[in-house]
């Protein structure tokens, strides 16, 4: 009989990434806000090295949020990834895997779910990562009741990067530059 595999603890946590971006002349403080994936009370960006990175259940993305978490269910397949290969870590700017991310191969059995062969996928390809490197198992009804929690608890964060801040984003037509007058 095979032995019991040792249990990660999985929860989805509130998390916010911020970075900067020059509008013109006006300097500006973006946050990305998200659910971060907690194993054993700790940030996977955290366990992987990748603390700018962001995972796929982000308000920005909401409306394609049902969709992750099918992925992150094994009920839909990633395109751009190889079959039974989720992203768990993606690029907050956009959320694009050319960009590089964190991926994993998603396994279920009646019990567990378990995150296993790490890699760093991107638009030149799929490279091994040093960490995380072992397989996480998670007990698969509370994993399940963690994502089926997700869309709820992102529709209560903030969607408009800038509104807690009461700055209002400029087009570069905004800026303060103007055209050079028509000459005929």
């Amino acid at each position: 009989m095979a032995a019991e595999p040792t249990l990660n603890d999985f929860r989805l946590e509130p998390a916010v990434g911020v970075r900067n971006w020059e509008d013109g002349k006006y300097h500006r403080v973006f946050e990305h806000h998200f659910l971060d994936f907690m194993i054993e009370g700790l940030s996977l960006r955290d366990l992987a090295g990748e603390p700018d990175m962001v995972t796929p259940l982000s308000r920005p993305w909401l409306e394609g949020v049902p969709a992750e978490i099918d992925r992150l269910l094994g009920r839909r397949e990633t395109e751009e990834l190889s079959e039974g290969r989720v992203a768990l870590l993606l690029c907050g700017v956009d959320g694009d895997t050319a960009c590089g991310a964190l991926t994993a191969r998603l396994e279920h059995s009646e019990a567990h779910v378990t995150w296993t062969d790490w890699l760093w996928e991107s638009y030149q390809g799929a490279q091994p990562v040093e960490r995380p490197s072992a397989p996480l198992v998670f007990e698969r009804t509370r994993y399940e009741a963690q994502l089926h929690g997700a869309v709820p608890l992102l529709r209560a964060m903030p969607y408009d990067e800038l509104a807690h801040r009461g700055k209002r984003f400029l087009w570069p037509w905004e800026w303060g530059w103007r055209l050079p007058p028509r000459v005929d």
